[in-house]
Formats: C-alpha cells, structure tokens, sequence
C-alpha cells in the first residue's frame, strides 16, 4: 500500500512538469471579450485586461484593445504584434455579442472558441442591446475587473434570479442538437450601469426575438426546476400582489391518439406571499390569490408557446423531448408538425405559507 502511494506520488509530480506553465506578468490575460459586426463582411475584436494599479489593491482597470478582421484567430495574432505580453484568450470568462452580429448567426465565431481545448465549458455568453464594445468602454466597475463583474453579474441572475441557464455549453447543446434552439440574456448599458434587460430568442444561431423581463421569468420556469424568484400579479380589485418561489417543477408529458400527438407541460410551483400591499388576508383569499397566479402564469405561457411555433423556434426543446419519445423521429417531418401540434399547459399554484399578518 505504502509503495503504491509512493509510486503515484512520483507520477503525480511528472505530469505535473510536463504541463507549460506561464507567468502571469509575462501574459495579457483577458476575462470578456465583445465581438460586433464591421464593414466588408469582418468582425471586430475587443479584448478587456486588467490593469492593476501598484499601491491601490482595491482600485482596478482595464485596457482595451481593438482590431477589426476575417477571423477571431487572426485578430489576436495582429493584436500579439503590437503588444509586448502574448494574448491568452483561454482566461475568458465572458463573451459578449452586439446584436447585428447575433442577428446575422454566430456559428463561425463560437467555432474558434468551441475547437479550443482550453476554452471553459462553462464561459458565460450574452447579447448585447447594441454594440458589444460600448459595453466595455464602459465605466460600470471600478473595484472589480470588467470580465469578472460580468460574469458574476450572469452567474448571480441564473443561480439565484430569474436567467435561464445557458453557458457556452448549453448553447452548443441546443444549436447542434435536434429539436431545441438556445437563448441567451441581452445586456444593455443605461447611464454607466450594465442590466439584464431580457432574453434573446435563436432560430439555429441567429437571434431573432426578445422575451422582456416578465416572459424571461416564466419560460426560466418552463425550463428549469428552481426555488428562487420573485413572481407578480394583479387580482380582481386591481390590487397587486407578490410571492417568492420556493419550489418549482415542470414535467412534460405527450400524450397520443390514432391522428396526431399533443404535449402537456404540466408546471406545479410552491410559493411564500411576501408583499400583498397592505391587505388583510384571511384563509379564504388563498383561493382567489391561486387562481389569478395560475390564470396569470397560464395566459404567459401559452402565450410564448404560440409565438414560439409562429417563429418556428423551439427554446422549450418540446422537439428534443417528443424525439425522445418516438421512434424513427425525422427532424423535417417534425418542423412540419411543430406549428400544429396541440401544446397545452397545466399550473398548479400551492400558496405555502402567507406570512405573520392576517
């Protein structure tokens, strides 16, 4: 026992040489990145990297560098002839695309980053409200690196927010597999401060539609079991009320007769009343309180699905999951159905705890 831990220790230590190692003061690391469409059919590259301020260790900043070109890959390489530290583009943790560029596909430029071996699976995409670069230039974070900010702008908003999860992965996932499209968060700049603003719809890789933040919650709910958010409505006496999410489920379920299929996505949600503004509630309301929120949450959703088949696109991956279910699927013979298919929902609304005041 003991020769063998030797042994893999010794082995440990090997490997461990062979790995190329880089001193981080002899690299230009980069965190974000902004790609936005350029004249003559091109692509321009923004790359943001810090800059540390010696004497202030709290106080950070970043250089920007900018080059217009073909491909990703040859912009870096111009970018490495006028820097004295090579460009390691492995550090990215976000990349950021204007909107004319998404509109017009984004497969070519995800491929660089895709075939990269280094390149995290987890590296966080988003579109922005107009030009990606404007973003970075930018004074938004003064006491944290740009890349880092936003990543951990998007990282808050998916793990405990109302972003549906969609990393570099995930969108791979959905643009190569069948029956399913991605999606990504749009970002927009208002007076110096970066916000989510909603969500940005693909048909394949172009984007082509945007969900607004009421729609970005409801679709977060269709697609993920979560326990967080924030959920509102208005009841009969044009009061408003609130609740918290603190469990939700959504199962789909296909159901088939001798001439076609219909798919029920059935959506079951456990909430906390946190702001009823200033009513008196009784046991009696609770009835009255679940069914604006189902009737609400209902309408919405129906409503994205019909716009969804409308547009021929699929975030839902209503498509993945009927193929997963039949046998022989045919991706053409699918889209033909797609926009027919009867698709219904099902909300059920279970009112758990209505706070202290009665």
């Amino acid at each position: 026992m003991r020769r063998s831990f030797v042994y893999l220790f010794l082995v440990s230590i090997l490997v461990t040489g062979c790995v190329k190692q880089q001193t981080l003061e002899k690299i230009t690391i980069s965190f974000v990145s902004a790609l936005d469409e350029a004249p003559d059919d091109q692509i321009e590259l923004t790359l943001a990297a810090p800059k540390f301020q010696a004497g202030k260790s709290n106080t950070i900043s970043n250089t920007l560098h900018s080059k217009i070109g073909h491909s990703t890959r040859n912009i870096t390489e111009l970018m490495d002839m006028q820097l004295n530290r090579p460009i390691k583009p492995g550090n990215l943790s976000v990349i950021l695309f204007g909107k004319e560029l998404a509109a017009n596909g984004l497969a070519d430029e995800l491929d660089v980053f895709l075939r990269d071996a280094v390149t995290s699976r987890r590296m966080y995409l988003a579109v922005v409200d107009g030009k990606a670069k404007d973003i970075l230039k930018a004074n938004f974070s003064s006491n944290e690196e740009k890349g880092m900010y936003l990543c951990n702008l998007l990282d808050t908003n998916v793990r405990s927010g109302l972003v549906p999860r969609q990393n570099i992965h995930d969108f791979e996932y959905s643009y190569l597999g069948k029956g399913l499209d991605p999606i990504l968060p749009i970002l927009n700049l208002q007076n110096n401060t970066v916000m989510i603003t909603g969500l940005a719809l693909f048909k394949a890789d172009k984007y082509v539609k945007s969900l607004n933040e009421k729609q970005m919650r409801v679709i977060k709910l269709l697609l993920e079991d979560t326990r967080y958010g924030v959920l509102e409505t208005q009841l009969d006496n044009n009061t408003y009320m609130a609740v918290k999410n603190v469990g939700s489920k959504t199962r789909y379920h296909m159901s088939k007769d001798s001439n076609s299929s219909k798919v029920t996505l059935n959506l079951h949600i456990n909430v906390e009343i946190i702001d009823a503004k200033g009513i008196y509630l009784s046991l009696q309301d609770q009835d009255s309180i679940k069914a604006a929120f189902e009737k609400d949450l209902t309408t919405t959703g129906m409503d994205l699905i019909e716009m969804f088949k409308k547009e021929g696109i699929d975030p839902l991956g209503i498509g993945d999951f009927v193929r997963s279910k039949t046998r022989n699927w045919n991706e053409e013979v699918w889209k033909q159905q797609y926009q027919s298919m009867k698709v219904s929902l099902v909300v059920n609304v279970n009112i758990k705890e209505m706070g202290i005041r009665k």
